[in-house]
């Protein structure tokens, strides 16, 4: 069952997932054509990061790679969450949570689109954390002079070669962030996505209307899940709902771990029929089915029946 969010939150929803691959261009191909989703941005160098965008109708799916992280595979590797304030806002309401938090570093793009996005990374959340010494909370964490002069110098050093190979280092297996994005254009390129979308849903092979939800298994996290969300009920098999995108379900389980995201479809039938004939599909209960990870990378990829109207 969702409950949603009754206080004033940090997070409207969540802004995107992000997968990481040393082979971007082919992941980013697959998800393109195979899922029939438009391009929110193209594959980007930003320095620190390689990625591109595709847009899912309630959320962006970036896949990606960073400078100098080598690690092979293709994996689930970071959850963004849109904030409801200012940056700086923001970290002052982690600090309050009691929500530990990096200094806010931005990325700069001027290429083929121009974008900033800052992200601020959390603490405590997700196995493989990034390794970085600067884990704010209280006295230094939210808007001081130390956590400010720390966001200058990473946004300044992931802007230099040497600077993002130094950064990457610190980079864990899997991370959570906040995102703030400002984007070129952005009330025209959102609305140019929104009717690329209409159209791409009608016509796409599996007639997907949306992300239906985002899957975390947990294991020993609940706690801070739950201060971040303002939801102190907060267990292994909750579901919590935003005021925009997607739900995040809570799966109890032996690690804390982004699992998966789920689709929804216009015509689940339909698409399970077209999985088969693919010979893509895993068992299924009836009221969602899953694609075979071995198909997709090891990804798990789910889909349900959409409640919209289509």
């Amino acid at each position: 069952m969702l409950t949603p969010n009754t206080t004033e939150s940090l997070i409207l929803g969540i802004d995107r997932v992000l997968i990481h691959t040393q082979d971007v261009e082919r992941v980013f191909a697959r998800f393109r054509y195979e899922f029939g989703l438009p391009v929110a941005w193209p594959i980007t160098d930003c320095g620190l990061l390689v990625s591109g965008g595709l847009h899912a109708g309630n959320m962006t799916i970036e896949i990606g790679r960073f400078a100098g992280f080598g690690i092979p595979g293709t994996w689930f590797y970071g959850l963004g969450f849109a904030p409801s304030q200012s940056t700086w806002e923001t970290v002052n309401g982690l600090v309050s949570r009691k929500v530990l938090h990096t200094p806010p570093v931005t990325l700069h793009s001027e290429e083929p689109v121009a974008t900033r996005s800052t992200l601020t990374f959390l603490r405590n959340l997700l196995n493989g954390q990034p390794n970085t010494p600067f884990w704010f909370g209280r006295p230094w964490g939210g808007d001081t002079r130390i956590c400010r002069a720390l966001a200058a110098l990473s946004t300044w050093m992931v802007r230099t070669e040497a600077g993002a190979m130094t950064f990457s280092k610190l980079l864990g297996s899997s991370a959570v962030f906040i995102c703030d994005n400002q984007i070129d254009r952005h009330q025209e390129r959102l609305t140019e996505l929104k009717a690329n979308w209409r159209r791409t849903r009608q016509s796409g092979p599996y007639g997907i209307t949306g992300i239906a939800a985002v899957d975390i298994e947990l294991a020993t996290n609940a706690a801070c899940w739950g201060r971040l969300l303002d939801r102190p009920d907060l267990d292994t098999s909750s579901a919590h709902s935003f005021s925009m995108g997607p739900p995040l379900r809570f799966h109890h389980g032996v690690r804390n771990r982004l699992l998966g995201i789920e689709f929804s479809c216009a015509d689940l039938v339909s698409t399970a029929q077209k999985l088969i004939e693919k010979r893509s599909l895993v068992p299924t209960d009836g009221n969602r089915i899953t694609l075979s990870p071995d198909r997709m990378d090891g990804l798990m990829i789910g889909f349900s029946q959409s409640q919209l109207q289509v």
